[in-house]
């Protein structure tokens, strides 16, 4: 028989050493200890195979310890017969969450015993850092018990055992996952009640002030009959004056109705330096008065959440609201509607509107006439429409006016004011009110070239339309004197 070479021999005895160390390794895999499996749940498996530890109601519950990686804390019921959590004086508490505490501790249960006489707790998560809690009763009863990991093989159950016992059951995650939670978790995020709830008051002011920003300052415009559903209910008045469009406002005008927190960061009279820096000089400062109750929120400093890659993410502000000074509120990026809004992308298109039957004279200038329009009468029986003295066709007057106050603020004019005075005048609207308390209103239109209008407002150069509007406006005029329909359209 031929002689194996050295190098084969030594190629052999490397491959023999090699598959004996993965046997070796595969032994020490498969005996190794690990959590039994937890089977998925039989849905014909009888109520009466489960494990109870306690079966009281809810309002049999004296008190609740907590100790945990955040904090110890106790729940406890108060003079009132409600629970409470001392630490959190002053706090608005989620009473969903303190029900379901008191409810799932005083009838909790387990699915089943997964080990009768564990020696390895650590395997369950059940060793020296669990959760621990102590439960008192008021028939003397108590229970005390550990909260582990959740199972690695069904989704929503969680590893416990009885203080002083060696079995681990598995119980439904909900039934004990807020024995994990920080006693912030018990902080009522509903800050404000939402706009429906409240009634749907009248808002009497709402001021916001953003850093490195101008003040804006919200008031119900005057001039919006409560029937007349063409005019905005409410206007900004600084640092422009426009008049709010109920949809793209909404979220700002009701913004401090419904506000909900994303978490509560800190309860105390006096806030850690961490926190105070942002409110030294804040984000948004916003007050709101509604019958006669002001109220205001403050937005501090910025919270950030890590995302997947590792990396910081703007996920909201710190903020406190004036309800609950006490309270340190996180609020995500969409509860702060106040935060990045600009006049131009809320106001109405249709910034005037008067209703024809409040307007006692009407004055139209052009550069080639003036028209003066007196209007008589309260509704359609009586209503005459004197064009300098002489009855026009009352129809046709009505297209005309429809027509005028179809105008649109199509942007706002952001050049500067004294530009104005050099552009070339095009045509004035002078509205005279028949309430005597109304002060008259003076639209202005100047040419600023292209395809845009300037329209000032008793002096104040504010907005930008289409040229067009002034084109059809000069073709409706002579089609009105000539007796021919007004065209609506432009």
């Amino acid at each position: 028989m031929k002689k194996l070479s050295k190098k084969t021999r030594t190629l052999i005895f490397s491959c023999a050493g090699l598959a004996i160390l993965t046997a070796a390794i595969l032994v020490l895999v498969l005996t190794q200890e690990s959590p039994p499996v937890v089977k998925e749940e039989d849905p014909t498996e009888p109520m009466a195979n489960r494990v109870h530890f306690t079966q009281l109601e809810a309002e049999d519950l004296l008190s609740l310890s907590v100790f945990n990686e955040h904090e110890a804390y106790t729940l406890e019921r108060t003079d009132t017969g409600a629970l409470g959590i001392e630490a959190l004086l002053g706090a608005p508490l989620s009473f969903t969450k303190l029900h379901n505490s008191e409810r799932y501790i005083s009838g909790l249960w387990a699915r089943e015993a997964v080990e009768e006489d564990a020696k390895d707790f650590e395997q369950y998560g059940l060793g020296d850092t669990a959760a621990w809690a102590f439960a008192i009763f008021r028939n003397g009863e108590t229970l005390e018990l550990y909260i582990g990991d959740e199972t690695p093989t069904v989704e929503n159950m969680t590893y416990v055992r009885i203080a002083g016992e060696n079995s681990v059951y598995v119980v439904w995650t909900y039934l004990v996952d807020y024995i994990k939670e920080p006693s912030l978790f018990y902080v009522s995020l509903e800050v404000t009640p939402d706009y429906m709830t409240a009634g749907q008051p009248d808002m009497e002011r709402l001021v916001i002030d953003r850093a490195e920003r101008e003040r804006h300052v919200i008031i119900p415009n005057p001039n919006a009959a409560a029937e007349d559903r063409i005019t905005s209910r409410y206007i900004l008045v600084e640092p422009v004056q426009v008049q709010i469009d109920f949809t793209k406002g909404a979220d700002l005008l009701e913004g401090m109705f419904g506000l909900t927190a994303f978490k509560a960061a800190f309860v105390g009279e006096e806030l850690p330096h961490e926190f105070a820096d942002g409110f030294n000089n804040p984000t948004a400062a916003v007050e709101m008065t509604v019958n006669g109750k002001t109220s205001t929120f403050t937005v501090g400093g910025r919270y950030y959440t890590v995302d997947d890659e590792g990396e910081d993410v703007l996920s909201g502000f710190y903020a406190i609201h004036s309800n609950y000074p006490e309270v340190l509120y996180v609020f995500g990026l969409e509860e702060l509607s106040w935060l990045n809004f600009d006049a131009g992308g809320i106001m109405a298109p249709a910034f005037q509107r008067p209703m024809i039957y409040s307007v006692d004279e009407l004055i139209i200038e052009t550069a080639e006439r003036t028209l003066n329009f007196r209007l008589t009468g309260t509704g359609r029986d009586d209503e005459e429409y004197f064009l300098d003295g002489v009855l026009a066709d009352t129809a046709e007057f009505k297209q005309l006016y429809i027509y005028i106050i179809s105008v649109n603020a199509d942007a706002l004019y952001d050049g500067e004011p004294e530009d104005v005075a050099d552009m070339p005048f095009l045509a004035r609207y002078t509205f005279r009110y028949r309430d005597p308390n109304r002060s008259d209103e003076i639209i202005e239109f100047f040419d600023s070239g292209g395809m845009n209008s300037v329209i000032v407002i008793d002096g104040e150069p504010r907005f930008i339309t289409r040229a067009m509007y002034l084109t059809r406006l000069a073709q409706n005029i002579e089609l009105f004197l000539n007796g021919e329909p007004v065209i609506i359209s432009w």
